[in-house]
């Protein structure tokens, strides 16, 4: 009962109570942003650590999360700590979505990203990936970092490497220095800025812009001094080309070739090196108005001066050939070797080139045509690279000047006085050789002015005059050669001397120094020979000996050969007249008989082998079977044979000792008729008639 009654109580109690509490007040509604998301913060922040080390954290102003596991944030910001390198990015957005689990986050509307190193990228979306730590853009990006900036249609930055990719259209500037200096402007289908390897490279058609110098290539890679202040290298690849403005003569004007690469001095900006590699062309600055000089190869090598412009050092190797353009009064020159090694001096340029291997020079212009060939050639450069001042050729040297040809182990050619220095010996050109449609010279040193020519040749001279050539029309070279008629027009002249001075112009040859002229049964020998082969003339002087083959025919039309021998201090021969004339103790032995006088003129048939006429002068003293006449002048007729000695007196000797005297002896061969006149008196003498008492 008591029991009950408590239990009673109590549950009065309990009533009682309950009855008295005073109700909870009601909470405001939840005001939902976005009614489809399960679940909406503010202010939410997402982390994640690895070890110790947070890798990555996720803020936001608001975030709302959906049933498929997506999330929307606004005022979004993704923070990468720093690692081992101490770099760090931060990307932020006006709205981000967050794939599940953070796979993928999308940001958009004002989109930037910076990293610690001072890389700015500004982009209206962009992408990011936690896995691979890339950030990803589609459209429009600007970026900056230090002096250099750019922009460029989507992009890839890889947070790990520290690599900013811009896939399309880019464009990189790096500004000027504080010197105002070092300012490049570069376009290409797109870029990749590696800080990590401290270089640039840039694909897809490039164009480096910089003051007074254009850069184009298919790629590029530009390297950066560790400091990443200025550039070091640049490598370009695929129709690489450089072009520059306002250089001076001797300067830089524009390369070219397959591959190039470039390296820049302290400043960044100074141009030091250049190599090219494949079809390459290197181009200097001609003088004001005139167009540049052109080296090609596979390969260049350029070492510039200080300036930048002025090449000091230049190499080429295989297929080099470097050309002078014609200009007013200078013919255009090339010079084509397998390798060039080129030196010169900052301000002067180039001024000393050797090419070597199958060496071919070559000068056109309106009336120049010449060549030469050799192994070897160093040219001699004026300031600025303005013109070949001389060239030195060396082994197997052939030279060509319209007809005129010349071959030497070594020749020296001034292209400004238009000479030729012949010199040297090797197998094969033992002395150096110079030849025309007129004479072939050989000897140990030849000196050629080409405009002309004219030879001068010493040491061993040995020289060929050619015969007139047959077919030549009036006026051509081969149809101006007249050799003496004394000579055979069909056959060559040999001449050996110690030297030979001979002018083209005038076609005339002088030998001196133990001369000697041969043709056939012909020679002539004498101190010096002169030969006129225009006019046909010839004279020598100093010791003359002549041997020759003479014809006559007698009545019976019988052609005799003999030989003839004659002597004097000097010969002269006149093809006008076609008077052969011996001065200075003359002396002539021939058929006839042996004569010596003062002087002796010999007048020659037009076949030039036969006597017409003769005559002595100045102590004539005529031996002949067994005889001897002496008078002061003799003349000599071929048509009838008849002698005439004048004198005062002419005296006959005959082979016993008995003399005649008289004022004129006439002497006719065919009868065999001596008469002696004198005083009136006639005596006559049958040649072989009487014997001695």
């Amino acid at each position: 009962m008591l029991t009950a009654v408590f239990g009673v109580a109590v549950a009065v109690l309990v009533v009682r109570g309950v009855k008295r509490r005073t109700p909870a007040p009601e909470l405001p509604p939840i005001v939902r942003f976005d009614p489809s998301a399960v679940v909406e913060g503010t202010g939410a922040s997402t982390a994640r650590v690895t070890g110790t080390r947070e890798t990555f954290r996720l803020e936001s102003e608001h975030q709302y999360t959906y049933s498929d596991g997506t999330a929307k944030l606004t005022g979004v910001k993704i923070h990468a700590p720093a690692r081992e390198d101490n770099r760090t990015f931060d990307l932020t957005g006006d709205e981000s979505k967050v794939a599940p689990n953070e796979a993928g986050i999308t940001i958009d509307g004002r989109v930037t990203l910076k990293a610690s190193d001072g890389l700015i990228v500004n982009m209206d979306r962009a992408t990011y990936a936690k896995s691979d730590g890339v950030v990803r853009a589609p459209g429009v990006i600007r970026f900056t970092r230090g002096r250099v900036s750019g922009e460029g249609v989507g992009m890839v930055y890889d947070k790990n490497t520290d690599v900013l990719t811009l896939l399309e259209q880019a464009v990189v500037r790096i500004a000027p220095d504080e010197a105002g200096t070092g300012g490049v402007d570069v376009a290409s289908g797109s870029a990749v800025l590696a800080r990590g390897e401290k270089t640039m490279h840039f694909e897809r058609g490039v164009k480096i812009t910089r003051p007074g110098e254009t850069i184009d290539a298919e790629t590029s890679v530009a390297h950066f001094s560790d400091d990443e202040k200025r550039i070091e290298t640049v490598e370009l690849r695929g129709r690489a080309r450089i072009a520059t403005t306002g250089a001076a003569a001797g300067g830089l004007q524009s390369m070219s070739g397959n591959d190039m690469n470039l390296t820049y001095a302290d400043d960044g900006q100074t141009l030091q090196h250049a190599q090219i590699v494949g079809s390459a062309v290197s181009t200097m600055a001609g003088q004001a108005g005139s167009a540049g000089r052109e080296i090609k190869a596979s390969v260049i090598d350029v070492a510039l001066g200080s300036d930048g412009a002025t090449p000091t050092a230049l190499t080429g190797r295989q297929a080099v050939q470097l050309t002078f353009p014609p200009e007013a009064g200078v013919p255009g020159r090339t010079i084509a070797a397998t390798n060039l090694d080129a030196k010169g001096e900052a301000g002067a340029g180039l001024t000393r080139a050797t090419f070597t291997g199958s060496v071919q020079f070559r000068e056109r212009g309106p009336k120049v045509e010449r060549s030469a060939t050799s192994t070897s050639l160093e040219v001699g450069l004026t300031q600025g690279m303005s013109t070949i001042e001389d060239a030195r050729f060396t082994q197997a040297v052939r030279f060509q000047d319209g007809r005129m040809t010349a071959q030497a182990a070594a020749a020296r050619y001034d292209p400004d006085k238009g000479t030729l220095a012949l010199s040297g010996s090797e197998a094969g050109m033992a002395v150096p050789h110079a030849a025309n449609e007129q004479i072939a010279v050989d000897a140990e040193k030849i000196d050629v002015t080409l405009d002309g020519p004219q030879v001068k040749a010493e040491g061993a001279v040995r020289s060929q005059l050619q015969p007139p050539k047959k077919g030549d029309a009036p006026g051509d070279a081969g149809n101006d050669v007249k050799l003496p008629s004394m000579l055979k027009q069909d056959q060559v002249v040999y001449v050996l001397a110690d030297t030979l001075d001979y002018d083209g112009a005038r076609s005339k040859g002088r030998y001196t120094g133990t001369a000697r002229l041969f043709q056939g049964d012909t020679s002539i020998k004498g101190a010096a020979i002169l030969i006129d082969d225009k006019n046909g003339d010839l004279a020598v002087s100093g010791g003359v000996t002549t041997s020759s083959v003479l014809e006559s025919v007698d009545k019976d039309k019988k052609t005799t050969r003999t030989p003839s021998l004659a002597s004097a201090k000097d010969l002269k021969y006149d093809d006008e007249t076609r008077r052969l004339t011996y001065t200075g103790d003359a002396h002539l032995s021939g058929p006839d008989g042996d004569m010596t006088a003062g002087k002796i003129e010999l007048y020659l048939k037009p076949s030039g082998n036969e006597v017409d006429r003769a005559e002595a002068y100045d102590g004539v003293t005529l031996r002949e079977q067994g005889r001897k006449t002496v008078g002061n002048r003799l003349s000599y007729s071929a048509s009838d044979e008849k002698y005439i000695v004048t004198g005062t007196p002419v005296s006959i000797t005959d082979t016993c000792g008995r003399e005649n005297v008289g004022r004129t002896l006439t002497f006719i061969k065919s009868t065999d008729l001596i008469v002696l006149d004198g005083n009136g008196e006639v005596r006559t003498q049958n040649k072989n008639g009487g014997k001695c008492p």
